[in-house]
């Protein structure tokens, strides 16, 4: 289905301590986010190179506000992958490789995870058990709006879904927090700020 109108918010700009496009490979790779803006996180999970538990990326030190505001990059993570190489059959893994699993009540990640920020935060990659990457980018409304709207005439296996409602009772993300912790894995699943 086509998505739902995206909300129009402030957009004074994102710094990024990556700068325009921020790698995250390894565990403790992290990133701090300031300013007033949109930003894409994009997932690529491995479980070629190690399946099993999948331990999710955090936000800590939220000052301010942080909303979990679309999902997009033409596909959810585990949508079948027509023509599938290397043994995926699905972003998430394939029966010949092993999977990338979550833990138990985390939603399932799309392709590009978008989110607006009007602060500061930091995201760590938190990866212990199945490898994943993260790449993060400050985007744009603009951006966002047209990434959700490409849909299957456009090659999509989906349209993406906009989860902003535009006021302060959107969506967080589910791994975040305003302490930060010793270990950035630890911040609990239904965390509330």
């Amino acid at each position: 289905a086509r998505p739902a109108a995206l909300p129009r918010r402030p957009e004074s700009g994102i710094t990024s301590t990556g700068g325009p496009r921020a790698v995250m490979q390894h565990r403790g790779d992290s990133v701090t986010l300031s300013g007033q803006g949109y930003v894409l996180v994009r997932w690529q999970i491995s479980p070629k190179s190690r399946p099993g538990a999948l331990v999710m990326p955090t936000w800590t030190g939220l000052k301010g506000k942080l909303f979990h505001v679309a999902s997009g990059g033409t596909r959810r993570m585990d949508d079948p992958l027509p023509g599938a190489p290397n043994g995926y059959a699905t972003g998430m893994g394939g029966p010949d490789i092993g999977y990338a699993v979550m833990p138990p009540g985390t939603q399932q990640m799309w392709q590009n995870e978008y989110f607006y920020v009007d602060g500061t935060v930091t995201l760590t990659q938190n990866e212990r058990g199945c490898d994943y990457g993260l790449t993060v980018f400050p985007s744009s409304r603009q951006a966002v709006d047209k990434d959700v709207n490409e849909g299957p005439a456009q090659g999509a296996i989906r349209y993406g879904l906009v989860r902003d409602t535009g006021t302060d009772s959107a969506p967080v993300p589910q791994y975040v927090t305003r302490s930060t912790p010793a270990d950035p894995a630890t911040v609990p699943q239904r965390s509330r700020v």
